[in-house]
């Protein structure tokens, strides 16, 4: 199959994976109408409040807590998502079905991939509009290309993390506790919930690790009045750090997954006495 074909294909199976996300609840409740709702409770609950920015400076609440929470939204997306999602499809069989298929195990991975990028995508859009109509949000037209790349290398890290850390859950069952003892832990250690101007320092060591306080730092700065320049950040170099270590994670592991999938299928089976 050519290369034309194959992304040609790629595309094809992502839209459907994208209507399949429509049409499941669960999934867009988590993803797009629970993080709305924390965010119109808090941002009413803290109206006339200021906290301390990235950058050092006071800002309103709003102004930081809207791009964080569509970072929480990003999260949930391409991350949870993907983990929930594809230990679904192992416990069911259907990795190893698709390798008896003529489909190429990297297009259906890649669907799951992009279709939760795109979803997290439109989640982090619908929270930005939402803190722009109602709470006195704003971006400077300068900034809005790098919280684009910050958005898209955010999302492209988390379901690239997501694939890699799904392989190594083998039940359905286990899937939320393992997404979220890995999640929540992170995203409160990376100032996505509160500021972490401020904390101690041991915090913040460890929220220089990790790939979500780098992007909350780089996406909630491009709505800081205060921030100059193109706001392109040194924080975007983690994000394409951390996608490299997952995609890598993943492949080798999947790899492993589907040759051994593919051995099982064509093992014969003793013959009876």
């Amino acid at each position: 199959m050519s290369t034309g074909r194959q992304l040609a294909l790629l595309g094809r199976w992502s839209v459907g994976r994208l209507r399949l996300f429509v049409r499941t609840p669960r999934a867009a409740f988590f993803t797009i109408v629970f993080p709305l709702l924390l965010l119109l409770l808090l941002n009413s609950v803290n109206s006339g409040v200021n906290v301390p920015s990235p950058s050092g400076q006071d800002v309103a609440f709003a102004t930081y807590f809207t791009p964080s929470i569509g970072v929480f939204g990003l999260v949930t997306a391409c991350y949870t998502a993907v983990i929930f999602g594809i230990t679904t499809a192992r416990d069911r069989g259907i990795l190893k079905r698709v390798q008896g298929t003529p489909l190429p195990g990297w297009i259906y991975l890649g669907a799951w991939a992009i279709s939760a990028i795109v979803s997290g995508i439109a989640s982090v859009v619908l929270l930005v509009v939402v803190g722009m109509a109602f709470f006195g949000v704003s971006i400077e037209p300068r900034l809005i290309p790098a919280a684009l790349v910050t958005i898209v290398l955010g999302g492209t890290a988390l379901s690239a993390l997501g694939l890699a850390v799904s392989t190594f859950v083998s039940k359905a069952e286990s899937a939320p506790a393992v997404a979220n003892i890995t999640m929540f832990p992170v995203i409160f250690l990376s100032g996505v919930f509160f500021p972490l101007t401020g904390a101690p320092d041991w915090i913040q060591r460890v929220a220089d690790v990790l790939p979500v306080a780098h992007l909350v730092d780089s996406f909630t700065a491009c709505f800081d009045p205060t921030t100059t320049g193109s706001g392109f950040t040194g924080d975007l170099w983690p994000l394409v750090l951390w996608t490299a270590i997952g995609l890598a994670i993943a492949v080798r592991r999947f790899r492993v997954e589907m040759t051994a999938a593919g051995g099982d299928r064509h093992r014969v089976a003793p013959a009876s006495a």
